[in-house]
Parts: C-alpha cells; structure tokens; sequence
C-alpha cells in the first residue's frame, strides 16, 4: 500500500499540515519535529521531494538538495527499545537546512549494499543523482561506496570512515569520551577494566578509536592491558556473540570488575544477558557505553558518553553547504567533546560484590 502524508502524520500524532509544512521547508516548523518526520517518512520509503525548477524546462531545482545516506540495517535502526543515534543526528541537520532554505533527502542503506552499480545505490543514483548537491552519510559505509559518492557529489561524514582520510568528517571527540569514563572507574577503585564490543558488517572505525583511547588510558594510568579482557574486536576472534558474553562473565569472575562498550546499545545487551546470569550492573560489576541515548526497556541509567548530536548534524550540514560552493577547499575533521552522563550502572569496587 502507497503511503501518504495523512498516514505520516497519524503515526507521529500530528496534522498532516505539520507534515506537509516540514517537506516545503516551513519557518514555524520545530526542527525536532521535522526531523521525526522526515526518519518516518525514509522509514516508510515515503518519496517526499519536490523538486523546484527555475521556470527552465529539464532545469535543475532552484533550491539545494542535500542526501542523508543511513547505513543501517532496518531492524537496528528500528529497535523500539532503544533510539537510533543516526536519528539523533537529524533534528540539527533540519535545523541547519531550515535556516538555510536546504531540501533534505533521507534514506536508509543496508550495510550489505557495497556497489554504487547495483541494488539501491544504482536505483537512488538513477533516480535522485541529477537532484542532489551533496550527501551527509550516517555511520560506516563500505569504503568503494565511499569512494564512489565522492568522485560524484561532495560528502561530508558523521563519523570517522575507514580507509577515507580524504573526506571531511564532523564527529565526537572519542579519545577524550573514554578518558572520561576510564579516570571515572579509575576513582571509583577498578583496576581490572575489560572492553566489550561486537562485530559490525562494516568496518567501524570509531569502535578502534575509542579502543585506542582504552588502551592509552589504562598504560597512562600504570593499569595492566589483559588482551583477554578484550572480546569482539580483533579480526581472527571466532567465537560467537553468544559466546563472547561467556567469555566476559568468566573474566568478571576471574577479577574483572568494570567493562567498557564502545556504545550504549552493546552496554544494554550486556546488562540484559548478564542479568540472566544474576549478575547485576552496579552490584557484581560496573559497566559503562557511550553514546547519551536511553534504553525504553532497562532500569538502568547507563553511565555513558553523551554525543552533542545536534552540533555535529548542525555542523556537518554547514560543512557541506560550503563544499557544495567550494568542493575542493582543504579537507576538515572536526571533533566536538561529549560530557560524562552519571548513572546507577556504574559502583564503587568495595560496593562490588567479590
């Protein structure tokens, strides 16, 4: 069944004047509330550009359009019990494309799609390549698509791509989110710190990142790096998720009293599976994430990282608006700080049950 405006806005709970005000680039519109629905509507598959021709026909359309590419697996991206940071991302991007009269252009990719010459990528290219100016991407992409946009369109990443130094990147401070949170577990007594991640069909730079950061923190801290503390991050681990839980609550056993996630929505798995175990964050160990979005579905509130979402998709879309003026200016990467977000999930080590 075609979807429609009015069933946009039945879902959101909102007129589908709202709706239709958000797709004309409407002053009065809350660029929180754009921003839902334009994730809707990509949600939904809802093609809601209408492009504007200077009175020229086979014209281009008088107002920019910028692509937000989603690299995401639909079921990730639309876990009910946990917010998508890539949705984080869009209230700033709207807001920044408001203020500047930009049309915005949303679609969810799955990370399996690693070819601009089939599948989505040669349908959007085919349809939407003559209509856009420039493309934000959101989360890993494979490193040929990568490639490929940029020899097409100017981009502007959120996030550390592998293997792209050559594209401009607005992102969070990584190193410095981790600092904070190991100095955090470091006062709080925790000398055994493990990393907790898992594997990602594309290459994610910004779990080795924040890796790195772990590392540099514990050596700087006189703390001992176990690589066995370490799981789901090297190449040639073959165990399973399954497993690698196993794993992590046999080291919590042999002395490992904190974990660090690279993200929230690992932490949350962890704290879900170790609680059938009856091992309990903030009682039998301390777990950290990082990102600032909370669960719907845990009683915990995550000691974490929380991401300045709004700056980074407000300065990315800025970004791109002055590559599309001046595409081969200097390259940019660009890192905001986060703040430490205290929760219950994380305890002192004499609290720490033994």
């Amino acid at each position: 069944m075609m979807v429609n405006q009015q069933q946009i806005a039945e879902s959101l709970g909102i007129s589908r004047t709202t709706v239709s005000r958000c797709f004309t680039n409407h002053p009065g519109i809350n660029p929180d509330t754009r921003a839902s629905v334009f994730s809707l509507a990509s949600k939904l598959g809802y093609n809601y550009l209408e492009p504007r021709s200077n009175g020229k026909q086979g014209s281009r359309p008088s107002l920019k359009t910028i692509a937000v590419l989603i690299c995401s697996a639909v079921d990730e991206y639309n876990r009910s019990n946990y917010e998508s940071p890539g949705f984080q991302l869009l209230p700033g991007i709207s807001e920044y494309a408001q203020l500047n009269k930009l049309q915005l252009d949303i679609h969810t990719i799955d990370p399996k799609e690693d070819n601009l010459d089939k599948g989505i990528y040669k349908k959007l290219l085919k349809d939407k390549k003559s209509l856009w100016d420039g493309a934000l991407l959101v989360y890993p992409f494979p490193v040929k698509v990568i490639q490929g946009l940029m020899r097409l369109i100017p981009c502007v990443s959120l996030v550390e791509q592998f293997g792209a130094q050559d594209l401009d990147c607005i992102d969070v401070d990584h190193h410095r989110g981790v600092s904070h949170l190991i100095q955090r577990l470091i006062d709080k007594g925790h000398r055994r710190i493990g990393f907790f991640s898992r594997r990602y069909s594309v290459e994610p730079l910004w779990v080795y990142r924040r890796f790195s950061a772990f590392v540099e923190r514990l050596t700087s801290a006189g703390l001992q790096y176990r690589s066995e503390d370490v799981l789901n991050l090297y190449r040639d681990d073959t165990y399973t998720l399954e497993e690698s839980y196993q794993k992590a609550i046999q080291q919590t056993k042999d002395g490992v009293t904190a974990w660090i996630c690279p993200a929230d929505h690992i932490a949350y798995d962890f704290i879900s599976v170790f609680n059938q175990y009856g091992l309990i964050a903030g009682k039998d160990y301390s777990i950290t994430g990082f990102d600032g979005v909370p669960s719907l579905a845990s009683q915990f509130r995550l000691t974490t990282i929380q991401i300045p979402y709004r700056g980074i998709g407000f300065q990315a879309a800025r970004r791109l608006n002055d590559l599309i003026e001046n595409r081969f200016s200097a390259t940019q990467h660009v890192y905001l700080n986060g703040k430490i977000v205290a929760g219950n999930s994380d305890a002192q080590i004499a609290s720490i049950a033994q």
